[in-house]
């Protein structure tokens, strides 16, 4: 991302997200900023959830643009320096606007001349092909596909249109990328799975892992992320799914549409998960569980059983949300009351 040399009034921000001024419509924005380093001339917002808490944070900012929720937003300017634009979510609202202040970075279409491309590869139109990256025999690279430096496709892998891949990223063997997916930095895709079965002369032999990995469209896969190959078959990612960095996934394992995997998580073999499932941070699934579409789980949550029901899950065993949080007070009180005993 890069800064842009934007200039813009409060009136023309408004505007574009249907926002109404208290202040100075005529105050020029420049950036944007977050509120605990508000710089003069910039944009931020504010999540608050209650208006009291709003009115402590506006009375010390400086000549600043504040989007602020319609339901917190008080009827008229407050006394501060800061010019309120009031929407209906602050946060979309920011979202909207933050284009108009950064740009990404294009890539120029072409092959750099240190990359190697085997001579059956398929390049589509407009595809971005970085520095040193390797693509390897029978590969398919979509139209405007970007491959940043060091990337490296493997025989047989295909990489659909508009998809961008970090440095570092590597695609094995027959594994197939949709369209629009973003990989970032270091991620491996297709991979062995970790598969071994005992055996009386080897002691411990690999099973071979002949299947792939399929990631639909519009999947988003953090940084140091790994999806592993199926043994036979395929590892599926569903489209929409957006997953975080340094998750790992196990082979066969099948994730639906539009989930959300936050970092540090691990999903062995052979898992079913559902759409729209929330998994929160560094959270453990056991090999061949079944979490249907709907559930959410809180971080560090450890799955051992299938889910069979959508709602909110923590703790280890995982269970209802709601049990967990009373088992924790009765033994939290449980606790005090032994060491009021011995004391």
């Amino acid at each position: 991302m890069q800064r842009k040399a934007a200039s813009l009034s409060v009136k023309e921000l408004a505007q574009r997200v249907q926002g109404t001024v208290l202040g100075d419509s005529a105050l020029t924005i420049s950036g944007v900023c977050s509120l605990d380093a508000a710089t003069a001339g910039h944009l931020s917002f504010i999540r608050s959830k209650s208006s009291e808490h709003l009115m402590r944070e506006l009375l010390p900012l400086p000549a600043i643009a504040l989007l602020v929720s319609r339901e917190i937003a008080p009827q008229s300017k407050p006394k501060t320096a800061a010019t309120i634009i009031v929407v209906p979510d602050a946060y979309l609202a920011f979202v909207d606007l933050l284009p108009l202040f950064v740009e990404e970075d294009v890539r120029a279409p072409g092959i750099h001349p240190t990359a190697v491309v085997a001579s059956d590869a398929r390049i589509g139109k407009d595809a971005s092909i970085g520095a040193y990256c390797v693509i390897g025999t029978g590969a398919s690279i979509g139209d405007a596909a970007v491959l940043h430096p060091h990337v490296r496709v493997y025989d047989g892998a295909q990489i659909g249109s508009h998809a961008q891949l970090f440095s570092g990223v590597v695609v094995r063997e027959e594994c197939i990328i949709g369209d629009r997916v973003t990989i970032h930095d270091n991620s491996v895709i297709g991979a062995d799975g970790f598969g071994y079965i005992p055996d009386p002369t080897a002691k411990v032999r690999k099973v071979p892992q002949i299947g792939n990995v399929v990631i639909g469209d519009d999947v988003e896969i953090g940084a140091s992320t790994c999806i592993d190959r199926g043994a036979i078959g395929s590892t599926r990612i569903g489209r929409g799914t957006k997953i975080d960095n340094l998750v790992q996934i196990g082979h066969n394992t099948v994730i639906g549409a539009f989930c959300f995997v936050c970092g540090g998580t691990g999903i062995a073999g052979s898992c079913t998960v559902g759409d729209g499932v929330v998994i929160g941070g560094a959270c453990g699934i056991a090999d061949h569980c079944e979490i249907v579409s709907g559930v959410r789980l809180g971080g560090w949550t450890g799955v051992v059983t299938s889910l069979t029901e959508p709602g909110d899950y923590a703790g280890f065993p995982a269970m209802k949300a709601g049990d967990w949080r009373r088992q924790q007070v009765r033994l939290l009180r449980l606790t005090r009351e032994k060491s009021v005993g011995r004391a």
